[in-house]
């Protein structure tokens, strides 16, 4: 049995919003063709041998099931610039295909939606799932990597909104 927090889940978010993350928009395509879009900064390696990633999603995320039923699962790394494509892909009543409509992308392997005007891809098969609190942990088996040089900095989220990597340090 474990003990109730002396804290509510508000403060917890607040507590979490002082770590300053990267932004990512994943993409990922099931067999019959149904398309996922969604704005994720809960994204890490796992592994350099083999290549594996993972990121997470709350299990209430209308993107859910379709990423439950894709083999294939893209993430984009945004940079600074791409806050449009963060906040379209973070969009709540959109389908994965209405999400995609106002996005230029190609599709990679099997299918997989691709955004170009990334920096950075990485694309692979859904490995494992596992079923965390509210969340849901997706492994990825990476097998496909594309680097588009850039100076452009990465999207950052912090304190609850985008930023700049250096604004984290004066605020």
């Amino acid at each position: 049995m474990t003990a109730e927090p002396l804290f509510d889940s508000t403060e917890f978010r607040q507590v979490c919003g002082h770590f300053p993350t990267g932004v990512t928009a994943v993409t990922a395509i099931t067999a019959q063709g149904g398309v996922a879009a969604l704005t994720v900064n809960s994204f890490t390696s796992v592994s350099l041998q083999p290549a594996k990633v993972l990121f997470c999603v709350t299990s209430s995320s209308s993107s859910f099931p379709t990423l439950v039923g894709s083999e294939r699962i893209a993430i984009h790394i945004l940079s600074r610039d791409q806050e449009d494509v963060a906040r379209r892909f973070a969009t709540s009543g959109l389908t994965g295909a209405e999400k995609l409509a106002g996005v230029s992308w190609l599709p990679g392997p099997d299918g997989v939606p691709l955004l170009p005007g990334t920096p950075a891809v990485l694309a692979g098969r859904r490995d494992e799932v596992i079923t965390s609190g509210d969340h849901v942990i997706f492994l990825l088996d990476i097998d496909h990597v594309h680097l588009k040089p850039t100076n452009v900095p990465a999207l950052s989220f912090y304190r609850g909104r985008f930023v700049s990597p250096s604004a984290t340090a004066t605020e």
